[in-house]
């Protein structure tokens, strides 16, 4: 199951091998000033947006890779029936993507721990 975690000043997605197999990816590393908010949300289906784009894509199963979004792209490596999950909007043109939603087991946690790095890195 893909993982948000925070590495000095970078935000990473980190993917199991068998989710970059099918995402035809690595990991996803993103410069952490590059993030404008973080929230959790209970329900995996709501911060999706856009079209299906370069992935695999099974409703209510697993939902993972890129999604086309009006001229930009989100990524997203949601499993429905795991829970919540966090969803972090980026700066445009300042990352590759400009939405990462990674399903998570305690998504309030993770979105807590982003919010703080960045407070940290804001305010340092």
């Amino acid at each position: 199951m893909a993982r948000l975690t925070v590495r000095a000043e970078e935000l990473v997605v980190r993917l199991s091998w068998w989710e970059k197999l099918l995402a035809r990816r690595g990991n996803v590393h993103l410069p952490l000033r590059a993030v404008e908010t973080v929230d959790a949300d209970p329900s995996w289906w709501r911060p999706l947006r856009g079209r299906q784009g370069r992935g695999l894509w099974i409703p209510d199963v697993l939902c993972l890779g890129v999604r086309d979004v009006d001229g930009t792209k989100d990524f997203v490596a949601l499993r429905p029936r795991r829970g919540g999950v966090v969803s972090v909007d980026l700066r445009p043109a300042s990352a590759p993507f400009a939405r990462v939603v990674v399903s998570d087991p305690v998504p309030d946690g993770t979105a807590a721990t982003v919010r703080t790095a960045l407070h940290l890195l804001r305010d340092g």
